[in-house]
């Protein structure tokens, strides 16, 4: 308060001693920068504008251009877009009459950011691409560096609707070469880690290992730390796909070394979940048991109190519609004690008609699936890809054999004993047992029918869908199971939810049968737009080696993670229980946290 009341005493007495002309408004615009870079945006945009007055009675066109500029960058840092934008064009449309190209550069550029920053792609391509046409045309190489730059960033975006990573690559290509006459060794450095970034997402993995390897060398030179731990991450994640596990590894471990420089949370987190992958693909499992416990801790830590009681208010809203429907049932089943004989053949007749609809829906849905199935066996172009349709194939019609098996002997045998009762006699009594075996009919067809369709998966997603699974083990108090997840907010794509399922069923109930374990846990994530699934048991295990031909749930686990584009991690010992990793790509990641930020041309 006092730092501002001396401000505002000192422009008092210039203007009581007739201070007059560029002095007096060009201290008021440096007072102005000073407020606005401590953030105080409210008190800047005074002095900016009172600035401005001073250069219009001056009639300074020069200064008045460049102050509209200034005035559209520190609007737009406080969310008056509409002000920016009118302070922007009035800065144009005065360096268009005095040929100012220097400031129609920064106008141009500015403009640019502004709606980039909107999502108006279209239009910050076009305003880039004017500012580059003027630089080309000028000697200023370091602004010209900074546009192509922007334009390379712009063509990386993956929701630009502009996307093109070749045309990335080639304006970063002409950022590079000004930037080595310029000999501007930071930009180097930010420009080689871009090129890798950008030929990993063309999937040229070699060539990105060589721009990587080159910014890590500039890097060393310049003492960059921070920097550094981006690249080795990078690297790491190239020799990660590429399965060289053990360079994966290396490069993991130099990366959290210097951590300490990051100082981004988020970057440990992504570090340390793909080295758990990395310590599963070389069989150390119990370095990548402790590996994934520190994610765990440290994923905890970052997780958000607004999320977490976002996630208890989904699983209250659940647990609440499922009483009051428990509710509903009693109140049904009360009232159904009074009903007449009519009542009860009604009834039966509605239970036939469910019946039918089931077995219809059932036949039409196989009817579907197999002929995706045979579009899907047209384009098969290896003898692999056809074992492993096949196995899926076999494993659907073992599944419409024991829904047909159910539909016989559970409701085949239900509404018998319902015909025989009904046939017996007509006593109060009779009616009852009658409504009995009727209420036991309608839990056997609904048990039926979720079986044939994921229903709780459809409607809540696969995180509620898995935590009834969990809870319905748990009730049977055979054995513990435990779930957990994290970053699941959003939907999933649906097809992504449903394989993540099946294989999340197929590992359970494996488990079930066969593993003779005491324990066993689910846990998903969503981290960068990732999927990653644990899975672990701590049965009797097995060797994976011996069932890599023969293992039906083996091969039906890695069809669905190819359907998605997702990658399966399979470590057990006979003796040490399972370990399954699964990882999925969400969508292309976003751009690379070492990406040189925008040089402001304000």
């Amino acid at each position: 308060m006092m730092r501002h009341f001396f401000l505002f005493l000192t422009l008092f007495f210039l203007n009581y001693i007739n201070i007059y002309g560029n002095d007096r408004s060009d201290s008021l615009i440096a007072a102005g920068r000073q407020l606005r870079n401590e953030s105080k945006i409210d008190e800047a945009l005074n002095l900016f504008e009172l600035a401005l007055s001073y250069y219009i009675d001056e009639d300074d066109s020069f200064n008045i251009a460049n102050t509209y500029n200034l005035l559209g960058t520190t609007y737009r840092r406080n969310n008056q877009k509409r002000k920016a934008l009118q302070s922007f064009y009035e800065s144009i449309r005065i360096n268009k009459v005095l040929n100012n190209f220097d400031g129609l550069v920064a106008n141009y550029n500015n403009l640019a950011n502004y709606y980039s920053v909107e999502s108006s792609y279209q239009l910050a391509y076009e305003y880039y691409k004017l500012a580059e046409q003027i630089l080309e045309d000028t000697s200023d190489k370091k602004k010209l560096m900074s546009i192509q730059l922007n334009l390379a960033i712009l063509f990386s975006y993956k929701d630009s609707g502009l996307t093109n990573y070749d045309s990335a690559i080639i304006y970063n290509l002409k950022s590079l070469e000004l930037s080595k006459e310029l000999r501007d060794s930071l930009s180097i450095s930010f420009l080689y880690n871009n090129l890798g970034f950008l030929y990993e997402k063309n999937n040229n993995l070699k060539a990105a290992l060589t721009s990587y390897y080159k910014s890590i060398e500039t890097k060393v030179a310049i003492a960059d730390s921070n920097g550094l731990a981006v690249s080795y991450l990078n690297v790491g994640n190239a020799y990660l796909k590429l399965e060289n596990f053990e360079k994966s590894i290396e490069f993991y471990e130099k990366s959290l070394a210097l951590k300490e420089y990051v100082g981004d949370p988020n970057h440990d987190l992504h570090v340390l979940s793909n080295l758990v992958k990395a310590k599963m693909g070389v069989g150390k499992v119990e370095e990548a048991s402790a590996l994934f416990l520190k994610y765990n801790q440290l994923r905890d830590s970052l997780f958000d109190k607004e999320k977490m009681q976002e996630i208890k208010d989904l699983e209250t809203k659940y647990e609440t519609e499922r009483k009051e429907e428990e509710i509903r049932r009693q109140e049904m089943a009360i009232r159904e004690k009074t009903f007449q004989s009519n009542i009860f053949l009604g009834l039966s007749i509605l239970l036939v008609i469910l019946m039918l609809s089931t077995i219809f829906f059932f036949l039409q849905k196989q009817e579907y699936v197999k002929k995706l199935k045979n579009e899907e066996i047209a384009t098969m172009k290896t003898e692999q890809e056809l074992k492993e349709l096949n196995a899926m194939m076999h494993g659907q019609e073992e599944e419409r054999n024991r829904i047909a098996s159910d539909l016989h002997d559970r409701l085949g045998a239900r509404l018998s004993s319902i015909k025989l009762l009904f046939q017996s006699d007509d006593s109060q009594e009779m009616k009852l047992k009658v409504l009995d075996s009727i209420n036991e009919a309608i839990k056997e067809t609904r048990e039926i029918s979720h079986n044939l369709s994921t229903d709780m998966l459809t409607r809540f997603g696969i995180d509620t869908a898995i935590k009834d699974i969990v809870r319905s083990i748990n009730d049977a108090g055979q054995i513990q199971a435990d779930f957990e997840s994290y970053g699941m907010q959003e939907r999933l794509p649906l097809e992504i939810e449903r394989n993540i399922y099946h294989v999340a069923l197929e590992l359970i109930n494996n488990t079930l049968k066969h593993a003779q374990a005491s324990h066993l846990m689910v846990q998903i994530s969503c981290v960068d737009d990732e999927i990653n699934v644990f899975y672990e048991d701590n049965g009797i295990g097995f060797d994976p080696q011996q069932f890599a031909d023969s293992g039906m749930g083996l091969r039906s686990i890695y069809a669905r993670m190819n359907a998605v584009k997702g990658a399966v991690y399979v470590n057990s010992k006979p003796g040490k229980g399972i370990n399954v990793v699964l990882s999925i790509p969400l969508s292309q990641q976003k751009n690379s946290t070492d990406q040189l930020k925008r040089e402001k041309l304000a």
